[in-house]
């Protein structure tokens, strides 16, 4: 993002290079999820080539996950452009691994909530009182609810990298 007007015309492939040296270094992060900007989208930049060429001038490791999506601003709402980044994420975990579906074990995708942390925290309670093997895709009540208590967390809580690719072989996604 941040696209001057050099990378208007050109495109925003130095910014995609130094965005992600930049998240890579400062954070520690264990991956880092792109998404597009409305002008991106516009000069049409290819982030999977962009992501290729930043991970070849080592601005991150080539095995470090970096899944993408397009979420263009004109195009649907800010609902369209989660469900795009949660696919995204998704596909990056899932493409071309075997699946071995795994009985009773079920996918929750909340969708775009602006009250997730009340409301995925009680749909896990209740699926604990149940029984139900499950895994949030994308829950992000720990995140939003993180307390101000002098302690620094990043990203405190949320679904694990190890949990979303197990997730391939849940028997059902709701």
């Amino acid at each position: 993002s941040s696209m001057t007007e050099d990378a208007a015309v050109f495109g925003g492939l130095k910014n995609m290079v130094d965005g992600l040296a930049n998240t890579y270094q400062l954070y520690d992060p264990k991956m880092i999820a792109v998404s597009t900007t409305c002008m991106a989208e516009v000069i049409g930049d290819d982030l999977h080539s962009f992501i290729q060429n930043a991970k070849d001038e080592d601005s991150v490791p080539r095995d470090f996950d970096v899944p993408f999506a397009h979420t263009p601003a004109f195009v649907g709402s800010h609902v369209d452009g989660y469900d795009n980044m949660v696919k995204g994420i998704l596909e990056h975990f899932w493409k071309g691994q075997e699946r071995t579906q795994v009985e009773g074990a079920i996918n929750i995708i909340p969708g775009f909530d602006g009250f997730c942390v009340g409301n995925n925290r009680e749909l896990k309670r209740l699926l604990d009182v149940m029984g139900v093997s499950y895994t949030f895709i994308q829950d992000a009540s720990d995140q939003f609810d993180t307390p101000s208590d002098g302690e620094y967390r990043m990203y405190d809580g949320g679904t694990k990298i190890n949990e979303v690719k197990k997730a391939l072989n849940a028997e059902a996604t709701l």
